[in-house]
């Protein structure tokens, strides 16, 4: 009787619409016994999706802790036979349920190996479908796709064609060195401002029911809205859902920390390091940050300034009470230039105020030596930051 139960809950599980919300209404309309299944189908659903990464030994045992401490909460033998064998489905359809969203996702996840290329040095790549790069020499570029994905022009002055006869998703790369920034319009109308030191995994053209990218590095998305056609923003460690609004990725590889802030429209944020009772996601507003954090494996939420985080794509950094350590940073990414930092303290001190950076990176440096206790020095190709 029991195993029949079970077998219902997981043919609730089974249908298309089932979700989660869905079941309040039903819940309350239904007998005991089809009470009991829903709920039930309820629990292993939550299980299930909130999970991403093969389970271990410990993840299974945990799951039978969990579910232990629901039998308790209710003694009678139904519910305590009907749980039991819960367990066994459940561990069971983990393996089932990864190989699934590994399909679902691995046509993605390949070309998303496309990041691991190593970083040029001095000119911006374009790396098309069929293979071909693209190098584009300028310090500030704009590439234009149009509605097909087919015709890309460069600083209008170069163009470039490539054939999407294949149904399948097409995804082209972009690799901005450090020194370089580039501004690309997407074949949906969606502008992507990329950072010096950054790389973007995106589709080539506007089809099937979803939008999907990958960053490394840092950029500002302003999204075309496009009714049942989410855009969805990938980085290291979080995931981005929206439907159409204006935001700032920071994620680059080498940083311990990354983060995004809302500057218009509302997005979905959620970790990637999603285990089995912890499935942390957020849906933000304009003017908050989220940082998520490495070692606590959590999201941080600030309310913020934007325009402090979106102005270098206008030429200009806005600064308030930011480390020189993390400036610095950013000075070398945008510059490519190589800053030694020779006393540790000195990156635990604070600069505000606003830094021109059409200015070499040597004025930018000594501007802020005016206000703090540092001194520039330049060895053959490196700067060096001393106390004054």
């Amino acid at each position: 009787m029991e195993n029949n139960e079970v077998k219902k809950a997981y043919d609730i599980l089974a249908d298309e619409k089932f979700s989660i919300d869905s079941t309040v209404e039903k819940i309350e309309n239904k007998k005991e016994s089809e009470t009991e299944e829903l709920e039930l189908a309820s629990t292993i659903y939550s299980f299930l999706t909130s999970y991403k990464k093969t389970p271990s030994s410990q993840d299974k045992e945990n799951v039978r802790a969990q579910l232990r401490s629901s039998i308790q909460q209710d003694k009678r033998k139904k519910t305590l036979a009907r749980w039991a064998v819960a367990a066994s489905f459940l561990i069971v359809m983990f393996s089932v349920w990864q190989v699934q969203r590994t399909v679902d996702t691995s046509d993605f996840d390949i070309l998303v190996e496309t990041m691991q290329l190593s970083q040029p040095d001095t000119a911006t790549q374009l790396i098309l479908q069929d293979g071909r790069q693209v190098l584009i020499a300028e310090e500030e570029s704009k590439i234009l796709y149009d509605a097909k994905g087919e015709n890309i022009t460069i600083d209008s002055t170069q163009k470039i064609t490539q054939s999407l006869e294949n149904k399948k998703p097409v995804f082209n790369t972009l690799v901005v060195p450090y020194g370089k920034r580039t501004q690309i319009t997407l074949a949906d109308g969606s502008k992507v401002w990329l950072n010096s030191g950054s790389k973007l995994v995106y589709p080539a053209t506007n089809t099937g029911n979803k939008r999907e990218v990958y960053i490394d590095g840092e950029a500002i998305f302003n999204v075309a809205h496009i009714d049942n056609k989410p855009f969805y923003v990938n980085t290291k460690d979080f995931k981005i859902k929206v439907l159409g609004t204006v935001f700032n990725v920071n994620a680059y590889e080498d940083d311990n920390n990354s983060g995004t802030v809302l500057a218009e429209g509302k997005i979905e944020i959620s970790s990637n390091n999603n285990t089995l009772f912890n499935n942390e996601k957020r849906t933000i507003l304009p003017g908050t940050r989220i940082v998520y954090n490495n070692n606590t494996e959590r999201f941080e939420e600030s309310q913020v300034d934007v325009k402090n985080y979106l102005s270098w794509r206008d030429g200009y950094l806005i600064l308030e009470k930011e480390p020189l350590e993390t400036i610095l940073k950013k000075i070398s990414r945008y510059y490519n230039v190589d800053i030694e930092l020779q006393n540790a303290t000195i990156g635990k001190e604070t600069f505000s105020g606003n830094l021109n950076l059409r200015n070499t990176a040597e004025e930018v440096l000594n501007i802020i030596a005016e206000t703090t206790q540092i001194k520039l020095n330049r060895e053959n190709n490196k700067l060096i930051i001393n106390l004054n």
